[in-house]
């Protein structure tokens, strides 16, 4: 992986303390990556806007597969974190395990991510896993995702929240029974 000078000055989001940075190793598209995922599924399970919000870059561009919108607000995206707490905790969901696929450096600002995740609830994932393809840049002095697509519709994730729909808890797991 090349070494680029703007990576090198790269400076973790709030939430990250200072012994968690990486010295003067030069991060990985991966690493890089990774961390953001980090911080975001832990923000979004925990209610933590303030962690959250660091992490993505405002105007912010958000698609799912039946619907899209610019978040050009911090109030929007508080609401769009709210809708999404608010999925997560209507579906008792516990953790986000999130897997990059491919993270490459496009330029020494860009970076062009996918990865898949699978939404959980205990030991139970809660529907198909789905893929996400996200841009992030590095912005004044830290990386920023400015663009988010999820492959989901409108009633899982980001999907919800992108719609007005009313949410419903999901079913409860039931075990399959003998029908004799």
């Amino acid at each position: 992986m090349p070494r680029f000078a703007s990576p090198q000055a790269w400076v973790p989001p709030r939430s990250l303390k200072e012994s968690e940075t990486m010295g003067d190793h030069v991060k990985t598209a991966k690493e890089i990556s990774e961390e953001i995922l980090e911080i975001t599924g832990k923000a979004l399970l925990s209610n933590d806007f303030d962690s959250f919000e660091p992490c993505f870059r405002i105007p912010h561009f958000i698609s799912s597969s039946e619907d899209k919108a610019t978040i050009n607000t911090r109030e929007e995206m508080r609401a769009m974190f709210g809708k999404l707490v608010e999925y997560y905790t209507l579906n008792r969901v516990t953790e986000l395990v999130r897997i990059i696929e491919v993270s490459e450096y496009r330029t020494p600002t860009r970076i062009e991510a996918t990865h898949i995740t699978h939404v959980m609830s205990g030991n139970q994932r809660l529907g198909d896993s789905f893929p996400c393809y996200s841009i992030l840049e590095f912005i004044d002095g830290h990386w920023q995702v400015i663009n988010s697509q999820y492959a989901v519709d409108a009633n899982t994730t980001v999907g919800y929240a992108l719609t007005s729909k009313p949410l419903k808890p999901s079913e409860e797991q039931t075990e399959i029974r003998n029908t004799k």
